[in-house]
């Protein structure tokens, strides 16, 4: 079984529904539009992808993309398996892939900022925050995934999302990888844990807890509530303030 991260998986899936649907790979102009990233982080991805044995690409050659897994390890697009549609000639393309949409879901708007961690001096006092979009049928993991992401982090750690009494409680209850010899009774499992599940309301705030050791602590604030999308991919970050400390080196 390949190893590849939740968003290396979206752009699988999204590569395999449009050839399923086009008969030809997408265009990374066409990959940036339905991730709604820019062209550079497409063009940086699909190297990845490429350097990880995911994918196959003709150097010079436009349209090239071969995804070299089984299908069946290929993650379906928008939670829904692709169909092919032969009918669509392969010399007409289309600027981003009609693939079947997502069922309704609620959308929650999250604001993420950074509150401690081993910073470093160019970064003490200044605002680093990002806004995340999450269906409300996804996880607390996946929330956890966005958020790394959305930092320019490289290295997992173990993380923690705190509902107590306040932003940083660990009375909880507390969600994130169970850990079986502690078995704390408020202790929840995130992979399990949708956000529909948690009864969020706008203005809520919680606490995001990530690599303890380091200890990156996040405040998390619900602004609103919306309905998602059906075509769009969630999760995915919608503004940004301030660049990233790096990982390691608070430099």
């Amino acid at each position: 079984m390949a190893k590849f991260t939740p968003t290396q998986g979206r752009y699988l899936a999204f590569i395999h529904a449009y050839i399923n649907l086009h008969g030809f790979p997408p265009a990374e102009s066409e990959m940036a539009a339905a991730m709604c990233v820019s062209l550079p982080s497409v063009n940086q991805m699909v190297k990845m992808l490429e350097k990880k044995g995911l994918i196959l690409r003709s150097p010079g050659q436009a349209r090239s993309i071969r995804i070299l897994l089984p299908e069946d390890e290929i993650p379906p697009w928008n939670n829904r398996k692709s169909t092919p549609s032969p009918s669509r000639p392969a010399s007409t393309p289309s600027r981003v892939a009609e693939v079947a949409p997502a069922p309704p879901a609620n959308l929650y708007v999250l604001s993420v900022f950074l509150q401690g961690g081993p910073v470093g001096e160019k970064f003490a006092g200044k605002e680093i925050s990002r806004v995340i979009e999450i269906r409300g049928d996804q996880t607390l993991e996946d929330l956890h995934h966005a958020i790394f992401e959305a930092y320019d982090r490289r290295d997992e750690h173990l993380y923690e999302f705190q509902f107590g009494k306040r932003p940083f409680d660990p009375k909880g209850p507390n969600y994130g990888m169970p850990d079986s010899t502690k078995k704390k009774k408020k202790d929840c499992d995130a992979r399990k844990t949708h956000l529909d599940d948690l009864d969020l309301k706008p203005e809520r705030v919680f606490g995001y807890w990530f690599d303890f050791g380091d200890d990156w602590f996040h405040q998390v604030q619900v602004e609103r509530i919306e309905q998602a999308i059906p075509t769009v991919t969630y999760p995915r970050v919608i503004k940004r303030v301030g660049k990233s400390p790096p990982q390691y080196g608070g430099k």
